[in-house]
This record gives C-alpha cells, sequence and structure tokens, in this order.
C-alpha cells in the first residue's frame, strides 16, 4: 500500500512535498516523494490524501487511560485535595470498568493523532484495551502503599508479566511505576528500580508536582504528611528536594520523572543528566493548581523532553497538540521542529521506544497520523500552531486504519454506554 499526501514529515529528516509512504504489512518500507514510489512501486495501490499532511502516530507520555472515564467528576482544585478524591472513584470501579475507561481513553488518542503512550496501570487491562484499539506504549504497573518486600507478591496479583521483556516485547511493552514519595515509601522505591533494572523494563515516578510534596520531603510536614504517613511506608523526611531525594535511593537514574514542577537550579543539572526523561503536563498542572515547570531550563540543560495529558481526571481532553501549545506558552522559545520532536520522536526516546516510533523511517511501525491542513508551505509551523484532534482526517497503527474521514474506524457505542455506567458509579461515589 502507497499513502500521499502534499507533505510527509518523517521528523527524522525535511519535509516531503508531495510525499508519500510505502506500508508494507504493520511497517514502513519506503518513504519519498510520491512520484519517485509509483515508479519504484507500479502495481503498488496508491491513496492519496489531498491537502492533508502526515506525521508519526504522536507519543503522548503520560496518560492514565483506565481514569478516562472520571472526566469532569472532579473539578480543577489544589493538588491536595484533588489527589484524596481520586481513589474515592477509583474503589467504585471493577475491573471491567477500568479495561472499558481504558479502551475510551485509546479512542480519544487515536482521535488526537496519538498512536503511542506512556501509561500508568493498574493491571491488564490498560495494555490490552489500548492494545485491542491500536495504541501502543510502555505501561508502567502502578504500586504505592506497600513495603519493599511485599512488592512481588502485589505484582502478582496485579498479574505483572513474570518475564517482562519476553512477554511485553510487542507493541505493549512493561514497566513500574511506584506512584510517588508520599505514597511509597523508600524501599518500595528501591525495590521497583531493583526490578526494573533486572528485568530491563521501564521505570517512571511523579517526583516534585506540587509544593505540599516538596515540603514533605524536605520537612515531614504539610497537607501530604497524613497520606505518607498511611501510605509511604518507612518514609522519614530526608531533608533533601524530591529530585535529591530520588537520587539518594538510587531511583533516579534512568527514570522517566513525571512533571517536575518544583525542580530548584541547583537540581536541574542533576535531573537532565540522570533521568531517562522529564516529561511536562502544562494543563494538569493548571488544573491542580501545582505550579510552573523550568521547562526551558531542563531542555538548555540537555534533559530529554517528553509530553503528557496526564488523566481526564486532571484536564479537559487528551489532545496533545493542544498540550503542546500550552507548553510553548510556558517555554515561548522553543521552535516548531523541536516542539514536534517532543510529541514524537523524543517522546518515544523517553519511554525507550524510539527503536520503533516516533519517526517515519524504514523498517519502523506504521503508525501515521494524517492532518488536514490544506495549502500549507510550511507544515510543520502549521501543525504545531493551529493543529489538533478537530484536524485530523485518518490514523494508521500497525499498519492498519484506525480513524477514517475524521471517525474511529470501527464500532464505538457499546465502549461509549459502557463508559457513561462507569462514569455514573464513579460519580455516585464521590457524591457519598
Amino acid at each position: 500500500m502507497l499513502i500521499s499526501a502534499d507533505w510527509v514529515v518523517p521528523v527524522s529528516g525535511p519535509p516531503i512535498r508531495d510525499g508519500a509512504i510505502r506500508v508494507d504489512a504493520s511497517t514502513i518500507a519506503d518513504i519519498g516523494p510520491r512520484d519517485e514510489l509509483i515508479e519504484r512501486h507500479p502495481h503498488v495501490t496508491c491513496t492519496d490524501f489531498p491537502g492533508c499532511i502526515i506525521t508519526p502516530g504522536l507519543v503522548n507520555a503520560h496518560t492514565h487511560l483506565s481514569l478516562t472515564v472520571l472526566e469532569g467528576l472532579i473539578p480543577p482544585q489544589e493538588f491536595h485535595e484533588w489527589i484524596g478524591r481520586i481513589p474515592i472513584a477509583v474503589r467504585a470501579l471493577n475491573r471491567d470498568d477500568l479495561a472499558v475507561s481504558a479502551s475510551l481513553g485509546a479512542i480519544e488518542c487515536l482521535m488526537a493523532g496519538t498512536t503511542v503512550v506512556g501509561d500508568i496501570a493498574y493491571g491488564p487491562e490498560a495494555p490490552a484495551a489500548a492494545s485491542d484499539k491500536g495504541v501502543a506504549g510502555m505501561f508502567f504497573w502502578e504500586v504505592l502503599g506497600i513495603g519493599g518486600n511485599d512488592l512481588e507478591k502485589q505484582l502478582q496479583q496485579d498479574d505483572f508479566p513474570d518475564s517482562p521483556p519476553k512477554s511485553c516485547a510487542g507493541r505493549a511493552r512493561c514497566g513500574l511505576s511506584p506512584h510517588a514519595p508520599y505514597t511509597s515509601g523508600p524501599e518500595l522505591l528501591r525495590a521497583a528500580r531493583r526490578l526494573t533494572r533486572e528485568h530491563n523494563s521501564g521505570f517512571a515516578v511523579h517526583i516534585a508536582e506540587s509544593p505540599a510534596e516538596v515540603e514533605l520531603i524536605m520537612d515531614g510536614t504539610g497537607a501530604l504528611s497524613h497520606l505518607a504517613l498511611r501510605l509511604a511506608s518507612g518514609f522519614s523526611a530526608p531533608g533533601l528536594t524530591p529530585v535529591r531525594y530520588l537520587h539518594s535511593l538510587d531511583a533516579l537514574e534512568g527514570t522517566v520523572a513525571i512533571h517536575c514542577v518544583h525542580v530548584p537550579p541547583s537540581d536541574i543539572r542533576l535531573l537532565a543528566n540522570n533521568a531517562q526523561g522529564v516529561v511536562f503536563c502544562p494543563r494538569s498542572n493548571d488544573y491542580l493548581h501545582t505550579g510552573l515547570a523550568p521547562i526551558t531550563r531542563l531542555m538548555n540543560a540537555g534533559a530529554r523532553i517528553g509530553l503528557g495529558t496526564d488523566s481526564s481526571a486532571s484536564n479537559t481532553d487528551l489532545d496533545l497538540l493542544k498540550e503542546l501549545r500550552a507548553l510553548i506558552d510556558r517555554a515561548p522559545t522553543i521552535s516548531s521542529e523541536r516542539a514536534l520532536r517532543i510529541v514524537t520522536i523524543e517522546g518515544a526516546e523517553v519511554l525507550g521506544l524510539d527503536n520503533s516510533f516516533g519517526s517515519l523511517e524504514e523498517g519502523k511501525q506504521a503508525d501515521l497520523a494524517i492532518w488536514h491542513m490544506p495549502g500549507t508551505s510550511d507544515p510543520i509551523r502549521d501543525l504545531v500552531h493551529h493543529g489538533s484532534g478537530d484536524s485530523i482526517e485518518a490514523v494508521m497503527s500497525a499498519g492498519l486504519w484506525r480513524v477514517r474521514s475524521g471517525q474511529p474506524a470501527f464500532p464505538t457505542r457499546n465502549i461509549e454506554l459502557a463508559a457513561r455506567e462507569a462514569t455514573s458509579k464513579a460519580a455516585k461515589a464521590l457524591k457519598g
């Protein structure tokens, strides 16, 4: 199959005017100018998308797909108040509800041009549901509220694969995420990091997200202290910044560090040099009143950057290009080219998935987002500054169409109905 458009934007190279891509099964087999590909492959059918731009499928580096059904249930508020409401809603949901929620989240991602996620999972439901819809990614099993010695037993209960490198070698990779320092004590953080190193799997931590977290780790006081007392087994305030606390536990190197809002200048280089990458979620930070991350300083220090929408419980949608413009608003010196890299190849690098995703290159997965943007002479600039889910014409992942003519290419009604029921359950629980 050949797919052509006014522009093909490989990310790994300059945009190609009147470009085309050859897809062979689930992978990209060739890329270049349309006329050259038609000449090289004269017997292959070409599907043309006039007035469109083809990019790699976007990489949403931080999601909670299993919380999609909570959208709009908890209004914007202070982080420490919001975090206390989430467990009430989640306890009202069973595993089937979580699977439906993850399916709905995967659909919303596809409708915004995203085919790869860095997702916080509560069991196998999210990776299974996302994979079924065509969304790939790194799925971090979340652990909290237990001691380090209880980790392996907890992972068995949560159906974490016994051998992640073998069991998660396809489009859905597996990792671990001890939630945050105020819910995961020092021994759990150490144990989870040791296990992921043994398995060569992904590791992610929510870190330095709120002023309350900084106060807790520095002084042992503040609005999150009661949560730490209940859930972070063995925690006592080390008198360090959050980033230096992780570093002291040997849990910073190679870590996907999520949020990183409250990182003082003295920690910038330490974070940039050790973390696998930093994932910013600016609209979620606004929603939860947590502050502005030092985006430009971390970029200037050489940090690898990803971007995430976070969960629907702390954002208005899962549209990654809208999130990207929120990032640019806070760091206006970011070029359009770097901005697109952050939501494609750089995000894939943060998640350790860049061998398969994030750019249009021969041998990589055939994950494409096709955007309707007629008449552009600068496809990267126009996509970054004006594109959104409203611009999506089609989405392909693993060589299969997931969105056509701006609509899902598979039935969604049953998922939507089941998701409404799950939302109703959570809403009732929150009302008490």
